[in-house]
C-alpha cells in the first residue's frame, strides 16, 4: 500500500543563540551577493561605456581620415596623406582587436594591442574584452559586430579609394575629371560610414537599456528572493523559539505539578550540600520543615551517613561524566536520628556542574517488609519445592535453597531480577496474560509452566502463585511455590507418544492419522482446496520374514519408514496401519499430475536395495491415490478408495507377472 504523506521543510534543531547567529549569516551572505551583484553590473555598464566612447574615437578617426583624403585630393601635399593614414590606424586597431576577441580560443594580447592602437584607454581595455566575451552572442552585439563589419568593409573599399587618388595625382598627366569622380565616391563612402557610424551607436544604446531593464529585472528578483528567504527563515526561526519557548512553560509546568503532588520527593541540591528547594514528601520523609531549607539547615552530606559517603561520591562521578545516574538506594539521617532507607535518582541541571535536582522515594516500608521476609524465610528453607518471592513491583526479593538447586541460580544472581529471567519462552504470552488476570481477580493463580534453568535446559513446573496484602488490603508481595515435574510431563509425553505414534517405525498410527485427516477435509473444505491420500503396501515383504525372520523384516519395516518420511515434504504425514501397508496424507496438492510425480519419487526410493547385516533385499510397493474431492468428501471414502486403488494396481502387476 503506497501512502502519500506531506513534508514540510524545516531547519535544522538550533539553540537559540544558533539560530540568532543563523540569520544573521544569511542577511551577511545575501549583502556580500548583492555587493557582487552591483560589482558585476558595474563591470557591466563600464563596458557599455568604453564602448560608446570607443565608438567615438572610432568615428573621429574615419571622419579624420576622409577629411584628410580629400585635402589631399585638392593639396597634393603628403602630410594630408600621412595624416589620412595615421586615421585609419585607429579604424584598423580596433578591428584587429575584434577579430582577436572572435577567434577560438580568443588572443588576448592582439585584443589588448588592438584596442590600444584603436587609442582606447588602457583602464577601459579590460572591461571592453569582458563585455564582448560575455555577450557576443546576445542579439544586440550580434548586430553591433554585424554593423561593424560592414563599416570595416567599406573602410577597405575607402583605402582602395585613396590608393587611385594617389595614383592619378601621381600620375604624369592628372586627369581632373577623374579625379573628380573619386571625390564624389569618397562623399559616397562617408555617408554610408557616417549611416554605419548612427546605426551602430543606436544598437548600442538600444543594448544599454536592455542591459539596464534585465539588470533591473534581475536585480527585483534576487532581492525579491532573498527577501522571502529571509522572512521565510526569520518566521522559523521565532515560530522554533516560540515552540521551544512554550515547551519550555510545558515542562515547567509538569515540573511543578509533580512537585506539588507529593507522590515523589523531589529536591533542588548542590555540590556543597545545600538544598535549595524540596517538596513538602521529601520534607516530611527526613523530619524537616520548610523554614529549615530557608536558614540553610538541610545539608545532603551532613545528613548522609559515614557508610553511604563513599557510594555518593561515586555518583558524583558518574554525574559530572554522564549528567545522570542510575538510581541507587542508600539512606539519610533523619531529624530525631534514625536513618530512612531511600531511592533515589539525580540529575545535573543541562550545563550546569554545580547544580541539579533528584527525585527521591522512602524505602522504609519495603525494607520492613524485607526483615519479615527474611524471618520467615527460616521457614521454607527446608522445603523441597522451590519458593520464590517478590516484592509488589515483581521483583524477586527471596528464594530457598531448593528453588535455587532446581533453576542453578545463586540467590544472588536472582535478588532483585524478575521471575521473567527464567522464562524460555514456550509458556506463551496469552498464558501469562491469562495468569495475571487470575492474580488480579482471585489473587492466586495454579498451573503449569515451562521455564529454563541457568544452563539452558528448559524445566516443566508446577506452580501456584499467591499475593500477600497487608492490613491496608495492599498488594505488598508474590509468593510462588515451584514443583519440578519433569518426570511427570517425560511420562506423559511418552503415553502420548505411544497413543498417536507406531512403536516400531515412529510414524504417526491410525489414530493421529485419522484426526489429521479429519483436519485436512475441514482445511480444504473452508479454502477450496485439494488433498491426496496414498494406501502404500510392499511387494515381496511377506517372503523376507520367512527367509531372514521377523527382526529383520522389522528393520526392514524401519528403512522404509525412513524412506518415506524423506520422500515426502515436512507438512504431509506418514502413517503406518499396521503389517506392511502405509498411508500418506498429501495436502496443498494441486493436481494429481503433482501427485503421481510424488508417488513416483516415493516408489523409487523403496524400490531401491537395502543392506541389513549382511543380505542385500529388495521389494517393491504397489500405491493407490485417493483425491479430494473427486474421490469423496469423508474419510471413510477416501481411505476406503485408495484402499482398492492399490489393489488394482497390486492385481495388474501380478498380471503382468503372469
Amino acid at each position: 500500500m503506497v501512502t502519500h504523506k506531506k513534508h514540510r521543510l524545516r531547519l535544522p534543531a538550533f539553540s537559540t543563540e544558533g539560530k540568532v547567529v543563523f540569520i544573521i549569516s544569511l542577511f551577511v551572505l545575501i549583502s556580500v551577493l548583492l555587493g557582487g551583484m552591483i560589482f558585476g553590473y558595474g563591470n557591466i555598464f563600464d563596458g557599455v561605456r568604453s564602448y560608446v566612447r570607443g565608438e567615438g574615437l572610432w568615428a573621429k578617426a574615419q571622419k579624420d581620415a576622409v577629411f584628410y583624403l580629400g585635402s589631399y585630393s585638392y593639396s597634393h601635399s603628403e602630410t594630408d596623406y600621412i595624416a589620412y593614414q595615421e586615421a585609419l590606424k585607429v579604424t584598423s586597431g580596433d578591428k584587429n582587436a575584434r577579430l582577436a576577441l572572435l577567434a577560438f580560443p580568443p588572443n588576448y594580447e592582439e585584443a589588448r594591442n588592438g584596442f590600444l592602437q584603436g587609442q582606447n584607454h588602457p583602464d577601459d581595455i579590460d572591461s571592453m574584452i569582458g563585455f564582448f566575451l560575455t555577450f557576443q552572442r546576445i542579439s544586440y552585439m550580434r548586430d553591433a559586430i554585424s554593423t561593424w563589419q560592414s563599416a570595416d568593409q567599406t573602410i577597405d573599399e575607402l583605402k582602395q579609394l585613396s590608393e587611385q587618388i594617389r595614383i592619378e595625382i601621381n600620375a604624369s598627366k592628372q586627369n581632373t575629371e577623374k579625379i573628380a569622380e573619386l571625390r564624389n565616391r569618397l562623399q559616397h563612402l562617408n555617408d554610408e560610414l557616417h549611416q554605419l557610424e548612427n546605426r551602430f551607436s543606436l544598437i548600442l544604446s538600444e543594448g544599454a537599456r536592455w542591459v539596464k531593464q534585465t539588470v533591473w529585472l534581475i536585480t527585483v528578483l534576487v532581492l525579491v528572493i532573498f527577501i522571502g528567504i529571509g522572512l521565510w527563515v526569520s518566521r522559523q526561526i521565532i515560530k522554533g523559539i516560540t515552540q521551544a519557548e512554550q515547551q519550555l512553560i510545558t515542562s515547567e509546568s509538569r515540573f511543578r505539578r509533580l512537585k506539588e503532588s507529593n507522590t515523589i520527593g523531589i529536591i533542588s541540591w548542590r555540590m556543597d550540600g545545600m538544598i535549595e528547594e524540596a517538596n513538602d514528601l521529601f520534607l516530611t520523609m527526613i523530619g524537616y520543615d520548610r523554614s529549615d531549607i530557608s536558614t540553610g539547615v538541610i545539608n545532603w552530606r551532613d545528613i548522609t551517613p559515614v557508610e553511604f559517603q563513599h557510594r555518593d561520591q561515586q555518583v558524583i562521578n558518574e554525574l559530572l561524566t554522564h549528567g545522570r545516574c542510575e538510581p541507587f538506594e542508600k539512606a539519610l539521617i533523619h531529624k530525631q536520628g534514625h536513618w530512612v532507607p531511600i531511592y533515589i535518582g539525580a540529575a545535573m541541571l543541562g550545563g550546569n556542574q554545580e547544580q541539579g535536582i533528584a527525585y527521591v522515594m522512602d524505602l522504609s516500608e519495603r525494607k520492613k517488609a524485607e526483615q519479615q521476609l527474611k524471618l520467615a524465610a527460616t521457614v521454607f528453607a527446608g522445603s523441597s519445592d522451590g519458593i520464590l518471592i517478590t516484592d509488589s513491583s515483581a521483583r524477586i526479593v527471596s528464594v530457598n535453597q531448593a528453588f535455587c538447586a532446581m533453576t542453578g541460580y545463586d540467590e544472588s544472581e536472582l535478588l532483585g531480577q524478575p521471575p521473567s529471567i527464567l522464562q524460555s519462552g514456550y509458556t506463551t504470552g496469552e498464558e501469562y496474560n491469562r495468569m495475571w488476570e487470575s492474580l488480579n481477580a482471585s489473587g492466586q493463580w495454579q498451573g503449569d509452566i515451562i521455564d529454563r534453568m541457568k544452563n539452558g535446559t528448559l524445566i516443566p513446573m508446577r506452580a501456584s502463585i499467591n499475593q500477600v496484602k497487608n492490613t491496608d488490603n495492599q498488594l505488598t508481595h508474590y509468593v510462588a511455590i515451584m514443583s519440578d515435574i519433569s518426570e511427570r510431563k517425560a511420562e506423559e509425553e511418552h503415553l502420548r507418544h505411544i497413543a498417536y505414534h507406531d512403536p516400531l517405525t515412529g510414524l504417526a498410527n491410525r489414530v493421529l492419522f485419522n484426526d489429521r485427516l479429519e483436519q485436512a477435509i475441514k482445511v480444504a473444505m473452508r479454502n477450496n482446496t485439494q488433498f491426496a491420500i496414498l494406501f502404500l503396501d510392499l511387494d515381496k515383504f511377506k517372503p523376507v520374514n520367512d527367509l531372514f525372520g521377523h527382526k529383520i523384516g522389522d528393520r526392514l519395516l524401519q528403512k522404509v519408514a525412513d524412506r518415506l518420511t524423506r520422500s515426502v515434504r515436512e507438512t504431509d504425514t506418514v502413517t503406518r496401519l499396521g503389517g506392511d501397508e502405509f498411508v500418506i496424507l498429501l495436502e496443498n496438492v494441486t493436481s494429481r499430475k503433482m501427485v503421481e510425480k510424488l508417488l513416483s519419487q516415493i516408489t523409487d526410493a523403496i524400490d531401491k536395495a537395502y543392506r541389513i547385516d549382511d543380505y542385500d533385499i529388495e521389494i517393491g510397493v504397489s500405491a493407490g491415490i485417493s483425491m479430494y474431492p473427486d474421490h469423496g468428501t469423508d474419510a471413510k471414502t477416501l481411505l476406503h478408495y485408495s484402499d482398492i486403488a492399490m489393489y488394482e494396481t497390486k492385481e495388474s502387476k501380478r498380471g503382468h507377472a503372469l
